[in-house]
């Protein structure tokens, strides 16, 4: 199996081109695209990069955001009187950017986000890509293959999935610990709850979507969803062969503790 994930030359106002590059892009942050078999025209590419089907639209909005670096956060209060110490992340010490949240960041979160979703991906796979800012938010372009080059249609999805809602998680924890919390980190049992309830969503969404009679074109076909989430769910081989209709069916990884109840939101983007 192979994972073609494009490397998005990250780096806005930089004026670079690259080979490939659509025409048109200067206004994105995404200046050259790598590893990516067809360079697509500037429409079909920015609806690929963060208009997926596979995203919800909270996570395309979030996507969007992250793109044309929209987020209030590091340089973005350099400027501002009286909050130039917001720029700073107070837990590290280092520049608060966006790459800094979601994979340098040593406040609980990030680190434990992308474990979960590596051991839910490694219950289907073999390999977990090494991930980068721009593997991430290019992650609607990637595709998963086999050992003879054949399209994994499944495990594509289940990968845009994982990385989106594990990007999206993180932004959410990391504002609940910053401005929800007064600093306090959240504990690892709620990080990993909090991780859960968005991945669990996401598969009800699935099942809820395959209802072709209620939601006509924009419904998923049946197929694809058992072949998303083929070998990640809890209890599996107990279920049968069909287990879109029935009782709730969840992924295979146990809450960190006993929750009746949803995570915490609060605010926007949460």
């Amino acid at each position: 199996m192979k994972i073609n994930s494009p490397g998005l030359v990250y780096g806005a106002g930089s004026g670079q081109r690259y080979q490939g590059c659509p025409e048109g892009l200067d206004d994105c942050k995404c200046i050259g695209i790598y590893n990516f078999s067809c360079f697509l025209a500037r429409k079909e590419f920015r609806r690929r990069l963060y208009r997926h089907k596979d995203f919800t639209r909270q996570t395309r909005n979030f996507l969007w955001k992250s793109m044309h670096d929209a987020h209030r956060i590091g340089r973005f209060w350099s400027h501002i009187p009286e909050f130039g110490d917001r720029e700073i992340c107070q837990f590290c010490g280092e520049m608060e950017d966006l790459e800094h949240i979601v994979l340098r960041c040593r406040r609980p979160g990030q680190q434990q986000v992308w474990e979960l979703a590596k051991n839910l991906w490694l219950k289907k796979h073999g390999v977990w890509p090494e991930l980068s800012l721009g593997a991430i938010l290019g992650s609607g372009l990637a595709s998963i293959t086999d050992e003879k080059g054949r399209n994994l249609p499944g495990a594509s999805r289940l990968y845009r999935i994982l990385i989106s809602e594990s990007f999206f998680a993180i932004w959410k924890i990391r504002n609940d610990c910053v401005i929800g919390n007064g600093g306090v980190p959240l504990p690892a049992s709620e990080i990993q709850n909090n991780w859960l309830f968005a991945v669990n969503q996401r598969l009800d969404l699935d099942r809820v979507m395959t209802n072709r009679k209620k939601y006509g074109a924009v419904s998923i076909q049946p197929l694809l969803v058992l072949q998303t989430w083929a070998n990640t769910l809890k209890n599996e081989t107990e279920l049968p062969q069909n287990w879109l209709i029935g009782p709730r069916v969840l992924v295979g990884i146990e809450p960190n503790q006993p929750s009746a109840t949803p995570p915490r939101r609060q605010g926007r983007n949460r």
